[in-house]
Formats: C-alpha cells, sequence, structure tokens
C-alpha cells in the first residue's frame, strides 16, 4: 500500500509539472501511462489479499477473486505461499498471502519465531476460522470471478492510451 501511495505521489507531481511546464493538453496525453504504472502496482502490490471471514475465505490472486465456504475447504497448509485445498480436488494458492522466507540468522535476543512468524501465523489464523465456522446443511458452492472495477479500469486506461497515440502520430 505505501508503495501505491508514493507512485500516486510521483505520479501526480510529474503530470502537474507536465501542466505547468507544457500545457494541459501534453499533461492528458501523458497521463495514461501513469495511470498504467499505477493500475500495475495496485493489481500486483495491493489487489491480492488472502481474507478469512466468518463463512468462508477469500483468496484474491491479482484479476481473479475466489470465494470458499469453509465445508468446501479441505486443508490449509504452508508450502512456499499459503495452499488451500479445496473438495472438488482443486488447490488455491494465495499470492496475497504471507509467504515462507529462508532461514535468517538470529542476532542476540532473538528467537526462531521473530525470524520467521508471520506465514505460520496467517495459517494458523485460518485453520482456526475454519474450525470455528459453523456448519451449513446445503454447502454453498465455491465462487470464482473477476475482478470487475480492476478490469474496467484496465481497459479505460487502454482506450486513452491509444487515443494519445493517435493524437500524437496523427
Amino acid at each position: 500500500m505505501a508503495l501505491l501511495v508514493i507512485c500516486s505521489v510521483l505520479s501526480a507531481v510529474m503530470l502537474v509539472d507536465a501542466a505547468v511546464r507544457a500545457d494541459v493538453g501534453t499533461a492528458l496525453l501523458l497521463a495514461p501511462w501513469m495511470l498504467l504504472v499505477l493500475w500495475i502496482v495496485y493489481v500486483v502490490g495491493v489487489a491480492s489479499r488472502v481474507g478469512a471471514q466468518q463463512d468462508g475465505v477469500f483468496v484474491q490472486n491479482l484479476l481473479r477473486r475466489t470465494f470458499a465456504p469453509w465445508a468446501r475447504v479441505q486443508s490449509v497448509v504452508m508450502r512456499w505461499q499459503i495452499e488451500i485445498a479445496l473438495d472438488d480436488g482443486s488447490r488455491l494458492t494465495c499470492f496475497g498471502g504471507p509467504s515462507r522466507r529462508r532461514p535468517q540468522r538470529l542476532g542476540p535476543g532473538r528467537t526462531k519465531e521473530d525470524a520467521n512468524g508471520d506465514a505460520d501465523d496467517a495459517v494458523a489464523a485460518l485453520r482456526r476460522a475454519k474450525a470455528n465456522a459453523e456448519r451449513v446443511s446445503p454447502v454453498p458452492p465455491i465462487r470464482r470471478g473477476w475482478d470487475i472495477p480492476a478490469v474496467v479500469a484496465l481497459v479505460a486506461i487502454l482506450a486513452w492510451a491509444v487515443i494519445a497515440v493517435l493524437l500524437t502520430r496523427g
């Protein structure tokens, strides 16, 4: 999130600078390229996430969203990323969750838990949420879909970029 804020501020400063030094039209021709970079930072760095809810687990990997009810979750394990095994035989790898890192050297006063504890805590939290979930008799389906707002934003930015290229080449 911090990277997105920093990139947003830098983009705004550069667009204002372009508008002041050249004109607003030039800034509008440059804007889609900066917005495209911001969109990529958002999709890769901010949008991907894992969230335990009362009735299931929500996973967003880049532009794909998946909601799996707890009754459909077979196991939650940690490989390189959090990996959720579903009852239909598929595995859901969570890009937005913590990842297992190489063990760090421990300095004086540090324990093993200080070096690599975040990943295991996230898996434990998901397992606790699954254990505490209520059992429902008609098991709801796994819902998969696209991040529609992010896709619409990408289409708008790309259309703006195509118009900017056509205006500068024509």
